[in-house]
């Protein structure tokens, strides 16, 4: 679960090597407020240890996280720009430096263990090449209590010249007494128009190609261009659910290949989109994904839909529950065909 200093496996659009380039920022309007905070608290010398990086996860939140950690370790920066040439620049690139540490997210555990946040603090303490020693910590929410404490020790006596740079998107998730030694930075919400945009512009995909990855965008749900699952199965699987619900069991094999945290955090991504739908609200969708929106929406009136909400953060709390995957999955099939599916279940173990 650990990413040390050698690991390049990032999420979003690292294996593309599009974070380290400037330009993956600056096309993205909606961090130009945030960027300019930024590097006005470097350009003063106020750049606090431990940043909280607030707003949508996905590719360009990473790349905002790559691109202010290789900011603050390059030897030569260019108008307030990682310059990509001197040994800091590209040990970086190569995902080498040996002061930048890395705890990625994973789509297969809901929290961040204690023995994680442990081996990624023994490794920041090894090495000391540049002036500052880098801690990188996506979606810090997913801390545990017990883990939470590990970090914590650590975040009120910093070593000097020990720097946290952490992101978030449900902050009220986050142990209070974390949240409370980490000075937020909120980012704007994108539109769906201005990811799709960026995508094309970043990735140079087709405009359909584009609106879809604006959709999933998700470091859990897609990396580069590609999706880390097959979304159409897994979504056709819902829709044949709903519409045919005498054989619950019988249309969810995808979902039993697909790992339970990115099966919940889909499957509730797909959720407002169809309670959008029913309601007759505008919402900008991609045109592969709109049939089975509207089948599901007919397919469910809204106040059935609300229960539907219930189960499935429930589904997404137990997610990264290690026993009875496979249970777990088919008594979820099971509940959304359920007209009883208002009750709440014991949690799993």
């Amino acid at each position: 679960m650990v990413a040390d200093t050698m690991d390049t496996n990032l999420s979003g659009l690292a294996e593309q090597r599009l974070i380290s380039d400037p330009a993956t920022i600056q096309s993205a309007g909606w961090l130009d407020d945030a960027w300019s905070q930024l590097e006005r608290m470097i350009a003063a010398g106020r750049l606090p240890h431990g940043l909280l990086l607030h707003g949508r996860l996905g590719a360009p939140m990473t790349a905002l996280l790559e691109t202010l950690a290789r900011r603050l370790i390059c030897e030569a920066p260019r108008d307030g720009w990682p310059c990509g040439e001197c040994p800091a620049c590209r040990q970086a690139e190569q995902g080498s430096f040996p002061d930048l540490h890395r705890l990625a997210d994973d789509p297969d555990h809901r929290d961040i263990p204690v023995d994680a946040i442990r081996t990624l603090i023994d490794g920041a303490f090894i090495t000391r090449y540049g002036r500052m020693r880098l801690v990188l910590i996506e979606r810090i929410e997913r801390l545990n209590r017990a883990s939470g404490n590990a970090l914590l020790k650590l975040l009120e006596e910093p070593p000097e010249s020990m720097q946290f740079l952490c992101t978030v998107e449900q902050v009220d998730r986050l142990l209070p007494t974390i949240r409370s030694r980490l000075q937020r930075v909120r980012l704007r919400e994108p539109r769906p128009e201005e990811l799709a945009a960026w995508w094309r512009q970043a990735s140079g995909c087709s405009p359909e190609r584009a609106e879809l990855l604006a959709f999933i965008d998700d470091p859990t749900l897609v990396d580069g261009t590609d999706p880390t699952f097959d979304w159409q199965a897994v979504t056709s699987a819902w829709v044949q659910l709903a519409e045919e619900p005498r054989s619950p069991l019988a249309p969810i094999a995808p979902w039993l290949a697909t790992p339970r945290p990115v099966l919940a955090r889909w499957l509730l991504r797909l959720w407002p989109a169809v309670a959008r739908r029913q309601t007759g609200l505008a919402d900008t969708l991609p045109a592969a994904i709109v049939p089975m929106i509207e089948r599901l929406a007919r397919a469910h009136d809204s106040e059935r839909w609300l229960e539907v909400q219930t189960r499935l953060i429930q589904f997404a709390r137990e997610a990264g529950h290690p026993l009875h995957p496979e249970l777990s999955v088919e008594q979820l099939a099971l509940d959304l065909v359920d007209p009883r599916l208002a009750r709440r279940l014991e949690p799993i173990g």
